[in-house]
């Protein structure tokens, strides 16, 4: 059997989560997608799939292969499109990006790039978490740096300052503080990602960079919901500037120590290693340019080779 029908079938079993399903699925008999599994089993020397009367298990060798598999299935269809690649855009995009993010500022760009490209599809997970783009079968990630040395390939879509910044009323009830350090006796809003809260803000003091932990009683896992938070007058949170744009504009949220910023933060597309397809590339190019339409911060449109941890 052909290694990449095989390897179509294994990702199917994985799909569907049986080896009959998988075979309704590809249209062809149960025992052709048993032997593509035994045929890769022993093209790998090892079990991939542990199966019983009742369930099939992926081993631990069975996940790393499967997301490998998924990895060469896309470069093979994204190799294939790309010979009629001056055609219109078609496919899947499967991305992630930050919850409030992807909910105020994506999802209205993802709209007007289908709306002009009407054979795409896309696959958005929201999540402020850090997803493992090979793992989960992701074309793309939209994240906020800094970055590290990795495999993966990143592109710099704009830059901004973060800023403390709170309700009116808060700052009327509490005062506002003068110095980072006087944010221990305010109720700070925490960001919650995967491990550890984000409960040291990043600060500029005497020129160097700082950090200065902080405690409140409302902690989350999304942004938006810490922004509901700070208007609402419950506290204050630390927050990318063009994310609470709207909210400074309007006046119902307020800045302060703006002397103590700290050095801008990057956003990037993170893609996997190696090239992207034409529509992926497609994507980037048009948020590239979206994004920096909708801000005087310019990003360069250089690529780096780093990826977000």
């Amino acid at each position: 059997m052909d290694t990449l029908d095989a390897l179509r079938l294994f990702v199917g079993i994985a799909e569907t989560g049986n080896l009959t399903a998988a075979a309704r699925q590809q249209s062809v008999a149960p025992s052709t997608v048993t032997l593509a599994l035994q045929q890769l089993e022993a093209q790998a020397a090892t079990r991939l799939i542990t199966r019983s009367t009742r369930r099939l298990t992926f081993t631990h060798e069975g996940e790393l292969f499967l997301a490998r598999a998924r990895r060469l299935l896309a470069d093979w269809d994204d190799a294939i499109e790309g010979i009629g690649q001056h055609g219109p855009l078609k496919g899947p995009i499967r991305m992630t990006a930050t919850n409030d993010f992807g909910r105020q500022q994506l999802v209205p760009l993802i709209d007007r790039f289908m709306a002009a490209h009407p054979a795409i599809q896309v696959s958005l997970h929201l999540g402020d978490g850090v997803v493992d783009l090979i793992e989960n079968n992701l074309d793309l990630a939209l994240r906020s740096g800094p970055l590290a040395d990795s495999t993966l390939r990143a592109r710099l879509l704009r830059r901004s300052q973060r800023v403390v910044c709170a309700a009116p009323a808060y700052w009327q009830t509490h005062g506002k503080p003068a110095h980072p350090d006087e944010l221990a006796r305010h109720n700070c809003l925490v960001l919650h990602r995967p491990g550890v809260p984000f409960s040291s803000w990043p600060f500029t003091i005497d020129g160097k960079a700082a950090a200065v932990r902080v405690s409140g009683d409302r902690v989350a896992n999304d942004g938006g919901v810490l922004r509901h938070w700070a208007v609402q007058g419950y506290g204050v949170m630390i927050k990318n500037g063009w994310e609470v744009r709207r909210e400074l504009d309007n006046g119902t949220l307020e800045t302060a120590l703006e002397d103590f910023a700290s050095p801008a933060v990057d956003f990037y597309a993170v893609t996997a290693g190696g090239a992207s397809s034409h529509r992926v590339a497609a994507l980037i190019d048009f948020l590239a340019e979206a994004l920096r339409s909708e801000l005087p911060e310019q990003a360069p449109r250089a690529p780096v080779d780093q990826a977000l941890r």
